[in-house]
């Protein structure tokens, strides 16, 4: 039964895909399609990508793959993707780096993050902690201010490069509080937790999976959840909003895009069995176990969101110098 409705899905996504000319030919999709994902193996995104493949692929009646192109903070899978054919065949997983901080501050990028993409659905979103080690003294974020004040720049906080969501929040953070912090970033959210862990690193903002099992065993403190509500996975933790600081609302959000000029009923019909996949319990239960959250937006929605990060992120950008010159 379950197949008889993934494919009743399909047949109605894809009923207006074709016009009166095209009934002739083959209906989309007759082959494989690549959804490209501009991180490593492992991470949230390469774990919704996997996911969302092998529902697609069971409701498409087509192999859906995952082909993994790292580098560049994120530009080399989204030019590729870009300059794509756009027929719905290669697809691109992205966020914020890619569609909105990358483009915005590095020289030489070969796509525009927004006008280059077909945006598709919206499909999960991580959040970011505030965490500090459990050694240190503060136990709220007012406390972790009064004592960055204190310290007169010479506390540190961490993030995974330059130009990542996590050091655009660290800046957000001291532009909050009036301090100044010293950042040091790292290749990644795993070797930033081990200093983290350590107490090499006074403060930072991280994706939750990899903090969460230090968070249980009390290594790491939480002070507060960077996201628009708290997190299943730490409902005890207060948003940022709720302690009083305002605008960091600045996830790290994951969806699904084409090349630009991707046909609308492609796209429609994507977005239909991309939703259709996510509302499986399975499927919630698997991402929801890893840190992460089911976050489903439509073209329309998902487009207007990426415009409205937009307009959060690229202010903070420009404030913290962070374009190349």
């Amino acid at each position: 039964m379950k197949h008889i409705a993934a494919r009743m899905v399909s047949a109605l996504a894809f009923a207006l895909l074709s016009s009166p000319a095209d009934l002739a030919a083959q209906p989309f999709p007759n082959r494989t399609i690549t959804l490209v994902n501009p991180y490593a193996a492992g991470g949230p995104a390469d774990l919704l990508a996997r996911t969302l493949a092998d529902g697609m692929s069971a409701t498409l009646g087509q192999s859906v793959i995952v082909e993994n192109k790292v580098g560049a903070g994120t530009a080399i899978a989204a030019a590729y993707v870009a300059h794509a054919k756009p027929d719905g065949y290669t697809l691109f997983i992205g966020g914020s780096p890619s569609h909105i901080i990358t483009p915005a501050i590095a020289k030489g990028v070969r796509f525009d993050g927004i006008k280059d993409f077909a945006f598709i659905a919206m499909v999960g979103n991580v959040p970011n902690v505030l965490a500090v080690p459990a050694q240190r003294p503060y136990g709220s974020v007012a406390e972790l201010v009064a004592a960055a004040r204190a310290a007169d720049g010479a506390m540190n906080f961490a993030s995974v490069g330059q130009g990542s969501l996590p050091q655009l929040l660290g800046v957000k953070l001291q532009q909050a509080g009036g301090f100044k912090l010293v950042h040091v970033p790292y290749s990644g959210a795993a070797p930033a937790t081990v200093d983290l862990l350590a107490g090499r690193i006074d403060l930072a903002f991280l994706n939750l999976p990899p903090l969460l099992p230090h968070i249980r065993d009390g290594t790491l403190r939480a002070l507060a959840i960077a996201n628009e509500g708290r997190s299943d996975s730490l409902p005890q933790v207060a948003t940022m909003a709720e302690l009083g600081f305002a605008g960091f609302e600045l996830s790290t959000w994951y969806g699904i895009s084409a090349p630009a000029g991707t046909p609308h009923g492609v796209v429609d019909g994507l977005a239909a069995v991309i939703g259709h996949t996510l509302k499986s319990a399975a499927v919630k239960d698997k991402i929801s176990k890893a840190g992460a959250e089911v976050l489903f937006k439509g073209p329309d929605d998902y487009a207007a969101y990426v415009r409205q990060d937009a307009t959060r992120l690229l202010p903070l950008i420009e404030s913290a110098g962070l374009r190349e010159q």
